[in-house]
């Protein structure tokens, strides 16, 4: 079950501007210097591209899908499978710009477990409500903290 993410406008436009001005700061300077080759030009122009395409994959591939074995979050490349047996409780996020997170909105879960790198996840499903509701008919032990 595939669950669409939350987007925040303000966000979005701000991660676009981000990229826009990455992309400023590495071309300008280039651009205005003499004496570039066009294999220098093209070097340039490529890691541009190349980052300008990794920011958006890292700030609108992002995904969750609940297969039968677990949670998996999508970041760009990044993938992690939380499996249901580990994943201990659900909460509001308090602080959704530490830790681990796959999100593009303020109204942010946090999802807390016991196996990988990290401790917990913050996502921000379109659909809540649908979402807790699933992950607890897939986790009948998860505690459900404060969500508000």
């Amino acid at each position: 079950m595939r669950f669409r993410v939350k987007r925040d406008g303000r966000l979005e436009a701000g991660g676009l501007f981000f990229i826009g001005l990455l992309d400023m700061v590495i071309l300008l300077p280039y651009f205005r210097s003499e004496g570039a080759t066009l294999l220098s030009d093209v070097v340039v122009v490529c890691i541009a591209l190349g980052l300008t395409v990794l920011m958006g994959w890292l700030l609108f591939g992002i995904s969750y899908v609940m297969d039968a074995e677990g949670l998996i979050v999508t970041v760009g490349p990044f993938r992690s499978k939380i499996l249901y047996g580990h994943i201990t409780r659900v909460s509001k996020a308090n602080n959704r710009w530490i830790g681990y997170r796959a999100t593009m909105s303020k109204d942010t879960l946090e999802i807390h477990y016991r196996s990988g790198r990290f401790t917990s996840v913050k996502l921000s499903p379109a659909d809540k409500q649908r979402f807790i509701e699933e992950l607890v008919r897939r986790c009948p032990s998860l505690i459900i903290g404060p969500l508000e």
